[in-house]
């Protein structure tokens, strides 16, 4: 078997021998230096990565909880805009009542005054109708008399005719 490993160590070529060394050792120089480091840097990333991905995960629940809570608020707004809408057209419409029936109440009340006035008016005129005819009787009665008629006289006779002429419109109102 000597002889064997003789020709084994003959046969070796040292070059490939010399390599494997060189190969070995440059695999641990670079597993120490490079490797390590790498993993290293690659695990951080991983990390780093993963909680991007946990805090975009969570920004997008955040983002779906506030669209939901913003759509139900501007369902809110709507809903309370609705009824301030309704409302405003409730008071609109008994505004516009109310301001009927005070037009209403208004316009009877003026229509109240001015047949009271004509009214007022109408027996002042009477009045002064009878005064005139009055006068003019007693004008005339004077002027058929030829005579001049004193104050009692003119007193008397004008009562009697006011007398008389009350009695002559009860007689036609009738």
């Amino acid at each position: 078997m000597r002889l064997e490993w003789a020709k084994l160590i003959e046969s070796l070529n040292w070059t490939f021998l010399f390599n494997l060394v060189n190969f070995a050792l440059l695999l641990y120089v670079l597993k120490r230096l490079l490797f390590k480091p790498a993993l290293a840097y690659l695990d951080r990333r991983r990390e780093m990565i993963a909680a991007r991905m946990e805090a975009a995960r969570t920004n997008e629940e955040r983002a779906a909880r506030l669209a939901s809570d913003g759509e139900t608020a501007l369902a809110a707004a709507h809903e309370t805009s609705r009824r301030a809408i309704e409302e405003a057209a409730a008071r609109r419409e008994a505004m516009i009542a109310e301001a009927k029936a005070e037009a209403e109440r208004e316009a009877r009340r003026i229509v109240e005054d001015g047949r009271r006035q004509l009214k007022q008016e109408r027996a002042q005129m009477e009045a002064e109708l009878r005064v005139a005819y009055a006068d003019l009787a007693v004008l005339g009665a004077s002027r058929v008399l030829r005579r001049e008629v004193n104050v009692e006289d003119h007193r008397r006779l004008l009562e009697e005719l006011l007398t008389a002429i009350d009695e002559e419109e009860l007689r036609v109102e009738k």
